[in-house]
């Protein structure tokens, strides 16, 4: 009977690993061939925007500044292009990306014809994408140094905010009359958005680094903060129970039991935090500021320079999804476990 059984065992551990065997054969598959990688409607904008950049321009001929080389709008579509095809081929993603990239590429059509080569829009308003993209290659350094400069107060403040809303989060929600007594205030103070106090804050403090620092970490800390103390207070019993039996201090259990079980809502939140963060961070900036990415696009409308305007807010735009981007990379990295 052992032996039966052992065959058995046997037989069906040779079935797990056959069906694990033919798991890269049914991945490939599910690759999208290159004909419906390049046949498309996103392709087919890709190709009238490079026509459209061939025809005559208006904007050339009335506008004072003229029009600058395609060249720079032209590295941006096949930038766009490039990762496009490669991320096209997983067909569970194809329809999504096709949809995205091809509402992508129908703004720049119209823009490119209708504003570089019809000149039929505001121009002082709406400058031609040749324009707007040749300031990444004409300001370069500027617009880094706006980068690095909001970079470093998104990053600190969101990562100090973050640590101190999950560790008193964590310690309020496991004390319930402490959670009783805390929560109601943490609700209230959570739902005043940072903007309002944003002046005060940029007024009072001594460096408009420090008020920066300060608004990104009251931006994220009190919805964080309550978010833990939620996280906490509604962990499943039984996760506790497991825990109790082993005979764990109450420091092993909020830190090695507790915080690691929340650890994907945390995560799952990341996005809207650094959202959140960038936006009160960039109106810090646009208010008193001399450096960052708001200042940028503040001096730019400053001086009605639409064009740099423009071309600053499509790069925080770019590194709000760049951000949202690495966010999925480190839960897919670190974060291997859900509920």
């Amino acid at each position: 009977m052992s032996q039966a059984v052992a065959v058995t065992e046997g037989e069906l551990g040779s079935v797990i690993r056959l069906t694990e065997a033919e798991d890269p054969v049914e991945k490939i598959r599910k690759k999208v061939p290159w004909s419906k990688r390049i046949w498309n409607l996103p392709n087919l904008l890709f190709v009238l925007i490079w026509l459209a950049s061939f025809l005559p321009s208006r904007y050339a001929v009335e506008m004072r500044q003229g029009l600058h080389d395609f060249k720079a709008f032209g590295v941006v579509l096949i930038l766009v292009e490039i990762v496009f095809l490669i991320r096209n081929g997983n067909e569970k993603e194809h329809q999504s990306q096709k949809d995205i990239v091809g509402f992508l590429y129908l703004i720049f059509f119209l823009w490119e014809f209708f504003v570089s080569r019809r000149n039929s829009l505001p121009y002082v308003f709406i400058p031609a994408p040749e324009n707007v993209f040749y300031v990444f290659a004409e300001d370069t350094t500027n617009i880094l140094a706006g980068f690095r400069s909001s970079m470093f107060l998104i990053i600190a403040g969101v990562v100090l905010a973050l640590v101190f809303a999950i560790i008193l989060g964590t310690l309020v929600g496991w004390v319930p009359r402490l959670t009783k007594a805390v929560y109601p205030i943490v609700k209230a103070i959570s739902t005043v958005p940072a903007l309002i106090y944003t002046p005060y804050v940029v007024l009072i403090m001594p460096t408009f680094r420090m008020a920066s620092l300060c608004v990104v970490f009251l931006s994220i800390f009190w919805g964080s903060f309550m978010g833990s103390i939620n996280n906490t207070a509604f962990v499943e019993k039984k996760v506790i129970n497991s825990a109790k039996v082993l005979n764990m201090s109450t420091f092993s259990m909020l830190f090695k039991v507790i915080i690691p079980f929340n650890m994907p809502r945390i995560i799952n939140n990341l996005p809207i935090n650094l959202a959140t963060a960038l936006m009160t961070l960039t109106a810090a900036e646009m208010i008193g500021a001399d450096s960052g990415m708001g200042y940028y696009v503040r001096v730019a409308l400053n001086y009605a320079n639409y064009t740099k305007a423009i071309a600053g807010i499509i790069f925080i735009g770019v590194v709000v999804m760049g951000l949202n981007l690495v966010i999925d990379f480190l839960k897919k990295r670190f974060v291997t476990w859900g509920y």
